[in-house]
């Protein structure tokens, strides 16, 4: 079972089929009511709106070839005005077929008669996370209309175009690295870099210290964002390149640029030395609340390679925090790494999340605690799924039960029955809570009936 439903998961039709096949399974069921709540928005296309095209093109995969059409056909007849809905579907080309794909292209590089369009950008960069399902020569157009476009939307371009890097020739790789730290607007280049660094490890060595050298060289706030924006990127730079990184940003003379470059670098602690790491925590506890909101919640991407004083410390500073909204920021932050803290500390952020007054902050770090769902006890989780439920605005509620999806593996039949029932029943401007269940619903189905193979080899 596992073995067709993985080789069946890029092929919309046959997984349709295949989820509508499989009623037994409760979190079938599940899905396929949200795929039908979703049908129901596409089916006329007079209803769909830019916003809407977007949130769906997520369930791409799971729609009905006629209703595939007909977010494809709405969202051209947008694009114009607003690529928004063209760059949504761009990021699924692989459910597309090749004609469809080629129409795509078409429009986003077309999008506008305005060479120095936000959104054609955005439109023709997108297309680079399809770039493994594109042929060379829709690539060859891709590079060759971000390159030809004006500052500063050239640069948008190159930042979404990174995500295909490993499926661009060197050449076009070069020709990206090149435009980017040779632009003449520090902002430009300090976003691009970023843009550029999470594709690193398709890029060469020589490509690699470009990029960090033209960090460094940058100053204040660009500094700081190129510099955090590299941290995810430390596994594939050497161990002078970290070091230099580290001491740019310890060394930023203003708290809010400090605690930006700090928290970019907590995505590359598992590559940190002991020491880089001590001077990473020890710079966010003489933070205020507001910068240390951040840097705790950057730094809860490395919890796992932290020791256990250095979590202590974290978890001790983002309860003693003093408002409501900064608070839900660092507790949102620690609850992806909270595998790696105690039974205690997870209590207190529970506690500490549910007991926020405000509707919007406690749905903020409800979010967070999702990710943590796997790890947390019944009652906490029971807890947690009532507060979801429990808030007051669709808005926060729509945030809440996304953030949640992140644990429906681990969440009873009754949790999930009760989350995709409110999810259905948001209003039409809060799909988010529809799309990030089914989302998570097809993830936590795929690995379940993967895990059985393994059980049963």
């Amino acid at each position: 079972m596992a073995r067709n439903l993985m080789a069946l998961w890029g092929t919309s039709r046959d997984l349709r089929n295949l989820v509508q096949g499989v009623d037994s399974f409760p979190k079938y069921r599940l899905l396929g009511r949200l795929m039908q709540a979703a049908e129901r928005h596409v089916s006329d296309c007079s209803q769909l709106t830019p916003g809407l095209v977007e949130k769906y093109a997520s369930m791409l995969g799971l729609l009905k070839p006629q209703q595939q059409e007909r977010l494809l056909t709405a969202a051209m007849g947008f694009a114009r005005n607003d690529a928004s809905a063209i760059a949504a579907l761009s990021a699924k080309v692989a459910h597309l077929n090749e004609g469809q794909r080629e129409r795509l292209i078409d429009s986003a590089i077309a999008a506008t008669t305005s060479p120095t369009s936000s959104e054609k950008a955005r439109s023709i960069g997108v297309l680079g996370a399809g770039a493994a399902h594109l042929s060379e020569p829709q690539r060859d157009r891709l590079v060759a209309a971000a390159l030809g476009m004006e500052e500063p939307h050239r640069t948008i371009a190159i930042i979404w175009l990174s995500a295909g890097l490993a499926h661009l020739s060197e050449h076009q790789r070069n020709s990206l690295v090149a435009t980017a730290i040779g632009s003449n607007r520090a902002d430009d280049k300090a976003r691009a870099i970023v843009g550029l660094g999470a594709g690193m490890a398709h890029l060469g060595e020589s490509q690699r210290e470009s990029l960090v050298v033209a960090a460094i060289g940058l100053t204040h706030g660009n500094k700081a964002y190129a510099i955090a924006g590299l941290g995810a990127a430390m596994a594939h730079l050497s161990e002078s390149q970290h070091e230099r990184l580290i001491s740019a940003a310890l060394g930023l003379a203003e708290n809010r640029y400090r605690a930006d470059a700090i928290a970019g670098l907590g995505a590359g602690m598992a590559h940190l030395s002991v020491d880089q790491r001590d001077r990473l925590v020890a710079a966010t506890m003489d933070l205020g609340d507001f910068f240390k909101a951040s840097t705790i919640a950057g730094l809860g991407a490395g919890l796992a390679h932290l020791d256990d004083s250095q979590r202590k410390s974290l978890v001790v500073a983002a309860l003693g925090i003093g408002n409501s909204f900064d608070r839900a920021r660092a507790i949102k932050g620690l609850g992806p790494g909270a595998a790696h803290l105690s039974d205690s500390q997870r209590e207190d952020l529970v506690a500490a999340a549910l007991g926020l007054s405000s509707n919007f902050d406690k749905a903020r770090a409800i979010t967070g605690l999702g990710a943590a769902v796997a790890h947390l006890s019944d009652s906490q989780r029971e807890d947690l799924v009532a507060a979801a439920l429990g808030l007051i605005t669709d808005e926060g509620k729509a945030v809440a039960i996304a953030g949640l999806g992140a644990g429906v593996a681990h969440l009873s039949e009754a949790q999930c029955e009760s989350l995709v029932a409110a999810a259905a029943a948001i209003s039409l401007g809060e799909t988010n809570a529809i799309t990030e269940l089914a989302r998570q619903l097809q993830n936590s189905l795929v690995w379940r009936n993967v895990d059985q193979d393994r059980i049963s080899a």
